[in-house]
């Protein structure tokens, strides 16, 4: 790990409300320089985008550079996941934080828990950790960047308790046994030396990213291959409270006589959902963060997404771009209630068989691109199908000095709105 220049401990802060992260660092590190876009995919928009949306969902010619943050003597309000340097809050840790919880950062006293100094504490999460998509998409592309980067000598990883999946994930990539601050949302840590990346900023979920797309390729081959994968697969969100599309009965029906495999991602371990991915050919599904699963597709596959017209987020489209995936798309009508999230809509079943005997007829006319080492472990998988594939995950060492777990009013109404951010809910 690189050593600290003497005049980065002692630089004045200007106590204003809002501290850009460049002032605010000592460092600047790029993770990712701009690239041009490479790969033969496809991108196939139904006549339901306006020129607006259609040049939005477009084909990128070039990444844009993601930089990570190396900070000193900085404040993590935990509730916020917001950084502050004195009293002055580094804006670009700012992530689903509304207006009037990023005001009273500034007005709430401030009593922050020391910890190790000595320690290079990564801030591993932004406010959305208990989210499928925050954590595979954000999360472990800066875990990922930042241990291969600073190797493992005094690094610390600043992270929630987190459940069997999320563990599951960085045993996959062997970092289970990184020490962690597993810091508790109702406390403030004062940190001597941090580092904030910006995969877990806003800006990610409209870029294409390379480096994140390597990462979650190293997490998909670490995984064991399960024979019996199927070629289609669809991503059922009946486990879902929000967007709920009425007539998806009947869109799984169909696909089910057509000899699609119906999957629900909240159901299975991260192992079997990455094998189900890695192997199909076409992958379809509603908006959610199930598709995040795309990620582990292999170059080549197929994804067709169905979107609300009132929420045509771009997501899983610059995931596609960035694994070099042939994307389709639709927007369907909502019922217009004012929350988005609210809104109920109907699947027009006659469009999406239109898309997908195209979407077929293209695969068809497309070989599967795959290595052979690849191919000898999709059909000459040992594990049996439909089971789940237990990884142990060994406790990380516990760095710092974590406080006992508050039981005040205060206490149990920042945990109620952690629990917000449910696998199942928050973004995107």
């Amino acid at each position: 790990m690189d050593s600290y220049p003497d005049d980065a401990i002692h630089s004045p802060v200007i106590d204003r409300p809002d501290l850009p992260i460049a002032e605010a660092a000592w460092d600047v590190i790029q993770i990712e320089p701009e690239a041009p876009i490479a790969g033969d995919f496809e991108i196939s928009l139904g006549d339901s985008f306006n020129p607006d949306l259609r040049s939005y969902f477009a084909r990128l010619e070039r990444t844009e550079a993601l930089r990570a943050y190396r900070l000193r003597d900085v404040t993590l309000d935990a509730s916020t996941m917001l950084l502050l340097k004195g009293r002055s809050r580094i804006a670009e840790t700012r992530y689903l934080i509304d207006d009037g919880a990023y005001a009273d950062v500034l007005v709430k006293p401030l009593y922050p828990e020391p910890v190790d100094p000595t320690q290079y504490y990564v801030i591993g999460c932004n406010r959305a950790w208990y989210n499928y998509y925050h954590w595979l998409i954000q999360t472990i592309p800066a875990i990922d960047s930042a241990v291969r980067r600073n190797g493992r000598n005094r690094l610390a990883l600043v992270l929630p308790p987190l459940q069997p999946w999320q563990e599951e994930s960085l045993a996959l990539l062997g970092f289970h046994d990184i020490p962690r601050l597993t810091f508790d949302i109702s406390t403030h840590y004062q940190l001597a030396n941090a580092e904030f990346s910006e995969f877990l900023g806003a800006r990610l979920g409209g870029v294409v990213s390379l480096t994140a797309a390597a990462t979650l390729r190293r997490l998909a081959d670490s995984a064991p291959w399960i024979p019996g994968a199927a070629d289609e697969i669809y991503i059922a969100r009946t486990d879902a409270q929000n967007r709920v599309a009425r007539n998806e009965g009947e869109l799984i029906e169909r696909l089910d006589r057509q000899g699609v495999r119906i999957i629900v991602p909240g159901s299975m371990s991260l192992s079997e959902q990455i094998a189900a991915f890695r192997s199909a050919r076409l992958v379809i599904g509603r908006h959610g963060a199930g598709l995040s699963n795309i990620a582990f597709c292999q170059p080549g596959c197929f994804v067709y997404e169905m979107l609300l017209r009132d929420y045509p987020n771009v997501c899983f489209n610059r995931i596609a771009q960035s694994a070099g995936l042939n994307y389709a798309a639709d927007l369907f009508e909502g019922d217009g209630h004012p929350d988005v999230h609210q809104q109920t809509w109907h699947i027009d079943l006659d469009l999406v068989s239109a898309r997908l005997d195209a979407i077929r007829a293209r695969i068809a006319a497309t070989p599967r691109v795959e290595s052979a080492m690849n191919f000898l472990k999709r059909t000459q998988a040992a594990q049996p199908d439909h089971v789940a594939l237990a990884v142990e995950t060994p406790a990380p060492a516990v760095v710092g000095r974590v406080p006992s777990r508050p039981n005040g009013l205060f206490a149990r109404a920042l945990r109620a709105t952690a629990r917000l951010f449910s696998r199942g809910g928050g973004l995107p």
